[in-house]
């Protein structure tokens, strides 16, 4: 009893050191330490000499404005460094795998240099993300803007495969940085067409949301159903969860064939499901049409282009 009574005792007093810890210091602590470790090992170590008294001025216009020459030559050599991560990620999905190791010397050579490359881009691409910071006045306005969570988690993924392994092929996320080609080149007709699209989507969320959550509740009800004609007769139906997961796999026409119905009545249902299944193809499809086409025959004054958003990165780095 009085063990018991000690281990109590100990959880609560751990449990008010818990609560009284200021959380927010401990983040920002972390964060600043972080910082001044990657300040160093990069301004004092990594970079050349002649550049190590750099201006934040400077560092911005290299990084962010790319219709300089330093910065488009910047931009140009970040997309091909992507792609090279890319193709390091594809070869060791072939050949870099565990099993490859114990299968000869030369692959196990050949799996250690495409892991040494593949956190030497992801080292390359941290450093990167930290001078995007750095060099900045408001840097949680980027860090929170599209642009700064996809390079976010650009990077994050490889950090977190040291605990979780698996998420080493979320990496791949990177490609989404080659997006940037856009406004790299000024390509303004990309730019538009994409504007056009993703207002299109946006105004169509809520239609979309609405119409299927009334398919879930369909499924729900013609999955109870299946069940209700096959639970005694079929085993493959047995739970109602087997009749929603086969009321799904069928409403969007994918139809796996793993669980199929046997009775009459579990047949001629079925049929309704299959047929009904096209309608409900049909009418997101026909909303995002519809929003789209409402997207271009939007009156325009003449002689103006379409107003393209500025995007998340533009309106951050602005300081």
């Amino acid at each position: 009893m009085k063990l018991k009574d000690n281990i109590v005792d100990l959880y609560w007093r751990v449990r008010k050191w818990y609560a009284g810890l200021d959380w927010r210091a401990i983040g920002h602590n972390i964060i600043d330490f972080i910082g001044r470790v990657m300040h160093k090992v990069l301004f004092e170590w990594l970079m050349p000499k002649k550049y190590r008294g750099i201006k934040k001025q400077e560092i911005y216009e290299i990084i962010f404005k790319s219709d300089t020459p330093a910065g488009k030559k910047f931009d140009v050599w970040l997309l091909i460094l992507i792609v090279a991560n890319i193709v390091v990620i594809i070869i060791d999905s072939l050949f870099g795998s565990t099993s490859t190791i114990t299968s000869g010397a030369r692959l196990s050579i050949s799996f250690w240099i495409i892991k040494i490359l593949e956190w030497g881009f992801t080292i390359l691409f941290t450093f990167e993300y930290y001078l995007r910071i750095y060099c900045l006045k408001r840097p949680l306005k980027y860090v929170f803007s599209f642009w700064g969570i996809i390079d976010f988690l650009s990077i994050f993924p490889a950090y977190l495969s040291l605990f979780i392994p698996a998420t080493q092929a979320l990496t791949v996320l990177r490609l989404l940085r080659v997006m940037r080609i856009f406004r790299i080149f000024k390509l303004d007709r990309f730019q538009r067409e994409a504007y056009h699209l993703l207002a299109a989507l946006r105004n169509s969320a809520i239609k979309i949301l609405i119409f299927m959550l009334f398919v879930l509740v369909a499924a729900v009800i013609l999955g109870t159903m299946m069940f209700s004609f096959e639970g005694r007769v079929n085993s493959s139906f047995d739970s109602v969860l087997s009749g929603i997961y086969w009321a799904v796999v069928t409403i969007t026409t994918v139809g796996y064939g793993d669980v199929v119905p046997v009775t009459a009545a579990g047949r001629f249902l079925s049929v309704i499901v299959m047929l009904l299944g096209y309608s409900i193809i049909a009418v997101p499809t026909g909303i995002v049409a519809g929003e789209t086409i409402h997207q271009y025959q939007q009156p325009q004054k003449p002689g103006t282009k379409p107003h393209v958003k500025e995007d998340d990165e533009e309106e951050a780095i602005k300081n």
